[in-house]
């Protein structure tokens, strides 16, 4: 997701919800139809929420006002789970690299 484009999602909430939507991380925004980008904006609403109801994502040493850890990170679909099964259909997370940033994707759900 080009950050020119969706500005402020962040890389990891970025790849899980282009998972949840079914998109590619190749595909260009404006090759996106009307349903993908409602698609899309739902998701990010949805896996942003999910992040926040479980204290977000503690990947080194991210706690929260209280202290206290998040737990988002434990339900991760694509992000940094490289070489591993997709949880929904078996074939192996990828990533390839865009921009500075690695990206994660299922190739078979995220066509």
């Amino acid at each position: 997701m080009d950050n020119h484009v969706v500005v402020g999602v962040g890389n990891i909430y970025a790849n899980e919800s282009l998972f949840h939507a079914g998109i590619s991380p190749a595909r260009a925004a404006c090759d996106l139809s009307r349903a993908d980008c409602d698609r899309l904006a739902a998701e990010i609403k949805a896996v942003l929420r999910r992040a926040i109801d479980a204290g977000g994502s503690t990947l080194r040493d991210f706690v929260d006002s209280e202290g206290k850890p998040g737990y988002f990170q434990q339900t991760y679909m694509v992000y940094n789970r490289q070489e591993e099964p997709c949880r929904l259909c078996g074939t192996p997370i990828r990533q390839i690299r865009q921009g500075q940033r690695s990206t994660y994707y299922c190739p078979l759900c995220q066509p």
